[in-house]
């Protein structure tokens, strides 16, 4: 039987060649397999859960509609597949082959493999072994997961530390030793990360993404929505309709969005309410839209809420967060993100969007024009999953932009030349578009529920804070993008 040790010596199995073949192409909802080691073939149309029982079991999986299962005690079992994919319980190793996918292990000593493309690879909980294969990988871990060791950490390749101490490299180096041909990364509370046939002087600071360093923030702006503040003439804290749009409400209909957002302050549509507060949480909720309601919102089919502090609060520089449990509704579009206070476009920075239907990626980007025309620059991050709050932020400082994701980076990028100018921040829950149309019409509407939304000045820079800007020109806002 083949093996491999993983960061505490225990000898990890792989699974036997197969003896048996069984295939779903003419199988009913469930295909059963042999007492013996057997190899399960999914099929892309074939809707099927694959039994393999007793032996060493091989799934090959080919949609979202196949599925493996496998009780205790039923071998060393593994999942092959292109998509990305989460280990369910009882089986204990995983090979993606597919380029961008992610790989999460489950509660046992997994095995996880990628292939020649890019994958994001996770152990989850116990003591796991990963090995990246060609591409630029990521590799991910947190706090209280066990100790992993990885099999072939490359140049290109970099590590996602996610609730330890670390927010520099020279703490990370620190903390390293080596051990004959492995490095041993320490993580504390008897865990520890093992970089396999490599030296110290070969890892770098680009490929480790580390916490958010907080003792270098100051708060400028906290709403914790005990309350939601609406503007009413010069008071208050957010808009409800983009500055330059009708007394009706707005939509930005460049990006194929779907909904209309409502204005708190149009009478006809005040039966339409988007926003709720309850025990300290914000939800902004997406809906159809009522034959009654259509002629007041240029006939759009669904109805969503918009807020940005435009009037009350901008700021150049700084670190910029959302507390915010996303919906997983097929087809929304939720979105934290930042515009220029002086109505110009690009340039605009998205602390974070989501689309419904995919809750493990979670997209960043920044839109600039200082090369004459829109660029951007941006990653759909692969994440372990988004359910319930999550933290989203953007550190954006005059050389450089960070994005984190439960206070762990996850992107960076250099700050372009166009970026140096107050920004005021915008939440909404978009339908359509980059998300695609909602499956079922949202006969089950979508909610974005906010804890809360908060901006700090960087006390090693010369932030800027404004209240109450207005535009100085305006923007082209057919071509405005989120």
């Amino acid at each position: 039987m083949a093996t491999v040790r993983n960061a505490k010596g225990v000898l990890l199995p792989y699974s036997e060649p197969p003896v048996s073949h069984f295939s779903a192409t003419n199988s009913g909802p469930d295909l059963y397999g042999s007492v013996r080691n057997d190899s399960l073939w999914g099929d892309s149309k074939v809707n099927v859960t694959m039994h393999g029982g007793l032996g060493d079991d091989t799934y090959h999986l080919y949609s979202a509609i196949n599925r493996a299962a496998e009780e205790p005690g039923g071998g060393i079992d593994t999942v092959d597949t292109w998509m990305s994919y989460t280990l369910p319980d009882n089986i204990e190793n995983l090979t993606v082959t597919g380029s961008g996918r992610y790989a999460i292990g489950n509660d046992l000593d997994n095995i996880i493999s990628g292939g020649s493309g890019k994958q994001t690879i996770d152990g989850g909980l116990g003591d796991d072994v990963l090995t990246g294969g060609g591409g630029a990988d990521v590799f991910l871990f947190e706090r209280g997961n066990g100790s992993d060791l990885i099999t072939d950490f490359g140049s290109d390749d970099n590590v996602r530390l996610t609730g330890y101490d670390f927010s520099s490299f020279a703490e990370v180096k620190a903390n390293m030793v080596q051990s004959g041909s492995d490095v041993q990364l320490n993580l504390g509370s008897d865990e520890i990360l093992v970089f396999a046939n490599t030296t110290v002087d070969q890892l770098k600071a680009d490929q480790f993404e580390l916490s958010l360093d907080r003792s270098r923030l100051n708060l400028s702006f906290s709403d914790d929505f005990d309350t939601l503040s609406l503007r009413n003439g010069t008071s208050g804290t957010w808009d409800t309709n983009f500055w330059w749009g009708g007394e009706n409400g707005s939509t930005l209909t460049s990006n194929g969005e779907k909904q209309w957002y409502i204005d708190h302050d149009y009478a006809p549509t005040s039966s339409v309410n988007p926003f709720d507060v309850e025990n300290g949480v914000l939800t902004i909720t997406a809906a159809q839209a009522s034959d009654e309601i259509k002629p007041y919102i240029n006939d759009y089919d669904y109805t969503s809420g918009l807020l940005n502090t435009y009037g009350s609060f901008t700021q150049t520089y700084g670190y910029f967060e959302v507390r915010a449990d996303m919906p997983d509704n097929q087809g929304v579009w939720p979105a934290f993100w930042l515009l220029p206070a002086d109505g110009s476009w690009p340039p605009e920075l998205d602390v974070v969007e989501m689309r419904g239907q995919d809750p493990n990626t979670v997209n960043v980007a920044a839109h600039s024009n200082e090369t004459g025309s829109r660029t951007t620059v941006g990653s759909a991050v692969s994440v372990p999953g988004t359910e319930g709050f999550h933290n989203y932020g953007l550190l954006w400082t005059e050389d450089e932009l960070v994005w984190y994701f439960d206070d762990t980076e996850i992107f960076r990028a250099d700050t372009p030349s166009d970026m140096h100018k107050p920004m005021y921040m915008l939440v909404n829950l978009a339908v359509g578009g980059a998300a695609g149309t909602p499956a079922d019409g949202l006969a089950t509407p979508a909610e974005m529920q906010v804890d809360y939304i908060r901006a700090y000045e960087l006390n090693d820079t010369n932030a800027q804070v404004d209240v109450g800007q207005t535009a100085t020109s305006p923007a082209h806002v057919d071509d405005w993008w989120h």
